[in-house]
């Protein structure tokens, strides 16, 4: 659970912390007050890409902190089992956590990248995401043109299955890609063989170039330095002698016990000569010992004319390689490696000719099995998805609507099943079902998406669900059920039955027949300050909440019609608080 929220220097929002609690919490306001910055917050807490675009000018950076209650959030199964290869396990990092409490941040300079903390330790975006993602799911205001994409709609069907209907899954997308390479090798192998034969010796060509030379990174690390020795051996010794004798024995050597000598000479012991003597007799130490280096150096370099040009001949050897496939010796070696892999896989083709046909039959007999397999669980499991769903759209204002969903054979198998998957709405009776995207209107859409939504996170760990503004296109009684369905979803504990602790749904609305339902009700209001526009974020109670769900309806907030509006939704709502039975 999350039990605090803190935005600074995040668009409108200046400084402004948010306390949450178990239940439902709504935040209203007006249109433009900065509502949806904060399920923009929890999405940077999530992982999402940032950008600077979102700072409050004249900000530096936008903070984002929360607290999180590790004893609500964790399963009892224990955290996800998701590693991060920088900073360790995710159960390392919720094992950071201090009297069950663990922060997590995100900070979003303005002229720089974002960086991401838990527990005050820098991890990786998205580690954010992996720590946190389990635990948080958050819904938008368009969550009904994201569920008119084919594939969102299959891979919420899929979901909605559990272990059973996942191992169909798993085992029809190992049997597609059996088929898949087996079909990808046929194609090789239907190449013109004669092209094939005058690749293999042109990569055979490659290879054996390559292998002659033999190219060592160790052995070949040094060699345009050594080249330059040998080329310049006499400048290079004659520099090394003249070094030595300008400070040997009859040069600086000499000069420096000069020195050491007149110090000594000196008629009293003062301290500050002896200092001075000593620093000379280390600095001629030292001294001797680069002398007799430059003597050992001078000693070494010789002229080999027979090395140079051996050195030479590698040199010329090796240019041609490391300009077609450098510029290091390393990636010469690399290539090596990816020319003997395609001979290996070119000599095989002429291998598997005689068996790859019966191989490819054979891998697309058990793709259909497979295929036929899975969408017969999926009309199992969208039977009970429908049936699950429709029990929700009665009670959302919807009782004659019928989902449905059709699999649509597809022309050619693909990574995620045979068929093509799609939910059709016939909202009315006697109306034909038509996808969602022609539903009849706005509000029918996003009553089907959070009827979805009710029954696929019903069964999911989940401990924190955000709406934000999913009751667009909605009112009236309908927004009222609407508001019921949130808050009995908000005291349905996370592992799915009444026990344990409730869920925590925060749901950002505009509509005070939902805003009635929540435990905690907060408000964001924008003030100019300094002639800056600043949203603010206050937890409402008794009076000020009627005013603000006065507002809300319409009218004046102080208005007595609206005031005793306001009063009897907040009594409906505790009316069938006191009676409700979970979900």
């Amino acid at each position: 659970m999350i039990e605090e929220l803190h935005i600074r220097g995040l668009g409108v929002i200046e400084d402004t912390s948010l306390v949450l609690g178990p239940g439902l919490t709504v935040v209203t306001g007006e249109t433009g007050a900065g509502k949806t910055m904060l399920v923009t917050a929890l999405q940077l807490l999530l992982g999402a890409r940032s950008s600077a675009d979102l700072v409050r000018r004249g900000a530096e950076a936008a903070h984002i902190e929360a607290l999180v209650r590790v004893r609500s959030s964790v399963p009892a199964s224990g955290p996800p089992a998701q590693d991060d290869a920088e900073d360790g396990s995710v159960a390392e990092l919720w094992g950071l956590a201090e009297d069950d409490v663990l922060i997590v941040s995100r900070e979003i300079p303005a002229d720089g990248r974002s960086r991401a903390r838990v527990a005050g330790r820098l991890v990786p975006t998205a580690t954010l995401h992996a720590l946190l993602g389990p635990l948080v799911e958050i819904h938008g205001q368009h969550e009904h043109v994201r569920l008119e994409q084919p594939a969102v709609q299959r891979a919420l069907l899929d979901g909605f299955g559990g272990p059973a209907h996942r191992s169909h899954v798993d085992a029809y997308r190992d049997a597609y890609r059996a088929w898949s390479e087996s079909a990808r090798r046929a194609r090789l192998l239907q190449d013109d063989a004669d092209a094939r034969a005058i690749r293999l010796e042109a990569l055979r060509a490659e290879r054996d170039e390559i292998d002659v030379v033999a190219p060592d990174p160790d052995r070949d690390m040094d060699l345009d330095l050594d080249i330059e020795r040998l080329a310049n051996a006499d400048a290079l010794r004659a520099a090394l002698d003249a070094a030595h004798a300008a400070a040997g024995t009859d040069g600086a050597l000499e000069a420096i016990g000069a020195a050491v000598a007149a110090l000594r000479r000196a008629p009293i012991e003062d301290p500050a000569l002896l200092a001075f003597a000593e620093r000379l007799r280390t600095a001629s130490r030292d001294l001797s010992e680069v002398v007799a280096d430059l003597a050992a150096a001078a000693a070494d370099v010789e002229a080999d004319d027979a090395r140079l040009d051996a050195l030479q001949d590698r040199k010329r050897a090796l240019t041609p390689l490391l300009r077609r496939h450098g510029p290091e010796v390393a990636d010469v070696l690399s290539h090596r490696a990816e020319v003997g892999e395609r001979i290996i896989e070119l000599e095989g083709l002429a291998e598997d000719a005689e068996g790859i046909d019966a191989a490819v039959e054979a891998a697309r007999a058990a793709l259909d099995v497979a295929a036929d397999a899975l969408r017969g669980s999926r009309r199992t499991v969208a039977a009970e998805l429908t049936a699950a769903v429709g029990i929700h759209l009665a009670e959302l204002g919807m009782p004659h609507a019928e989902l449905s969903v059709a699999l649509h054979p597809l022309d050619r198998p693909a990574l995620d099943g045979s068929d093509r998957v799609e939910l059709l709405l016939a909202a009315n009776p006697g109306e034909p079902p038509v996808r969602l995207a022609d539903a009849a209107s706005g509000g029918e859409r996003s009553r089907v998406a959070l009827a979805l939504e009710v029954v696929l996170t019903a069964d999911r760990g989940s401990s924190v669900l955000v709406f934000d503004e999913v009751d667009a296109g909605i009112g009236g009684s309908t927004a009222l059920a609407v508001g019921e369905k949130l808050a009995r979803l908000a005291h349905r504990s996370a592992d799915g039955d009444g026990d344990g602790d409730a869920r925590q749904v925060l749901c950002v609305t505009h509509l005070a027949q939902v805003a009635a339902h929540a435990d905690d009700h907060h408000v964001a209001e924008k003030q100019v300050i300094d002639g800056r526009t600043v949203t603010k974020v206050r937890r409402v109670e008794d009076a000020a909440r009627v005013e603000e769900l006065s507002r809300m309806l319409g009218g004046a907030a102080t208005a007595d019609a609206g005031l005793e509006h306001a009063r009897g939704l907040l009594r409906a709502a505790q009316e069938q608080r006191a009676t409700r039975v979970h979900v």
